[in-house]
């Protein structure tokens, strides 16, 4: 098992994807230095740097077993793709007491308790390999069902069709994203 290592401030910059401006929007924030300190706190780092793997992007979770970060390597400047495991770091940040975490035909499923005690199941996919019919069937076999009781909370990665009259069932990416990003009372 590899240990821990949280992300530095160079990396998260190593990692920011920006959108190119246009022209006449490029001229516009060089003319005017007041427009631009608005637009770089207030617009830049939500919209232009949004898809940003630091930033956590969201479309990467469609296969979240080949999540990358550009980690710095010690060299000025240098950096290189370095795998981050989703599948552990959603633990710690949901604070999972795991109980079991199982491969089966390709996706990963990891249950345990959160400190409020409750029951948690995991799933974690490749989406383009296991769509919506083949969650539910994929589910069905397991004997875990999305409609009954036997867990408080359900989180799966990808956009899903299961059945939550208990509203159980989240997004993993969403829930990962409103924890690591929303600013918590404490």
């Amino acid at each position: 098992m590899g240990g821990l290592r949280l992300e530095s401030y160079e990396d998260t910059l190593n990692n920011l994807h920006i959108r190119p401006r246009t022209k006449t929007q490029a001229d516009l924030l060089d003319t005017n230095p007041a427009l631009r300190e608005d637009y770089m706190l207030g617009y830049w780092l939500d919209v232009e740097t949004a898809d940003s793997p630091s930033l956590l992007n969201i479309e990467q979770f469609e296969d979240p077993f080949d999540y990358k970060l550009n980690i710095a390597t010690g060299s000025v400047g240098a950096f290189k793709p370095t795998r981050v495991d989703l599948v552990e770091t959603f633990n710690y940040l949901i604070g999972l007491r795991v109980k079991t975490i199982e491969t089966i035909r390709g996706v990963k499923v990891v249950t345990g308790t959160n400190p409020k005690d409750e029951e948690v199941l995991i799933i974690w996919r490749k989406v383009k390999e296991l769509d919506n019919a083949g969650l539910e069937k994929f589910l069905q076999r397991l004997t875990f069902n999305s409609r009954d009781r036997d867990f408080d909370h359900i989180y799966v990665n990808g956009d899903h069709t299961l059945e939550d009259p208990h509203s159980k069932v989240k997004m993993t990416e969403i829930e990962f994203k409103r924890l690591m990003f929303d600013v918590q009372d404490v």
